[in-house]
């Protein structure tokens, strides 16, 4: 299944009145859609992978110091999502909630280690992300302190490309973040729709491949 279908199907498990969804809590689409697929990791010349890309804030002062305080910010604590060594699709999703918190975090802390441990080998967007963490923790250009709420997380099983697949919407609060180069800029608070193709490995869940779309709200 390719990443775009996988992030076709995870927008629609997040709108379309699943028992799971919450009501009053799906943002407008950005248009164009704000799909991000990290075919291979970036080589600096653009914005991060869970970036939309959008222009720089004005008078953004690089200088401020204020990275320092995400660095401290705890990672997410694996005791907050349950049943993440069970063969179970609760399993699956608690995994890829873990998985997609953590990224959010990594992106604050430099830290990608759990990230890493998660991620398939094909997983593009995964790898791609890692990359662009570790690049950004070397120049110390990490995000600014932000914040990420769930909103929907539903699953269901696939019999062809992975054992279970995984939608979840999570807001993300407004933050700075660095633009490789130029000026800082602020980024509103928008929702974040992942969607996870969840493998089954013995031990535990692995991310074999993920979409992701960005939302203005």
């Amino acid at each position: 299944m390719s990443r775009r279908l996988l992030a076709a199907v995870a927008a629609a498990a997040l709108t379309c009145g699943i028992s799971a969804c919450t009501e009053g809590q799906e943002s407008a689409r950005t248009d164009p859609p704000a799909d991000v697929v990290a075919d291979a990791p970036s080589d600096g010349g653009g914005e991060s992978p869970v970036s939309d890309g959008g222009g720089d804030a004005e008078g953004a002062d690089a200088a401020d110091g204020s990275t320092s305080a995400a660095a401290d910010l705890p990672a997410p604590d694996p005791a907050d999502f349950p049943g993440m060594d069970e063969n179970t699709p609760e399993g699956a999703e608690q995994t890829f909630r873990f998985f997609a918190d953590h990224l959010i975090w990594s992106y604050q802390a430099g830290d990608v280690d759990v990230l890493d441990s998660l991620s398939g080998s094909d997983c593009d967007l995964c790898r791609g992300n890692v990359e662009q963490i570790r690049k950004l923790a070397d120049d110390d250009e990490l995000w600014t302190s932000a914040t990420i709420k769930d909103v929907n997380l539903v699953s269901e099983r696939d019999d062809e490309d992975f054992d279970v697949m995984v939608a979840y919407r999570a807001s993300v609060s407004a933050h700075i973040e660095p633009s490789l180069g130029r000026n800082e800029r602020d980024v509103p608070a928008r929702d974040y729709v992942f969607g996870g193709g969840m493998v089954w490995h013995g031990e535990g869940w692995i991310v074999s491949d993920a979409s992701l779309s960005i939302e203005d709200v």
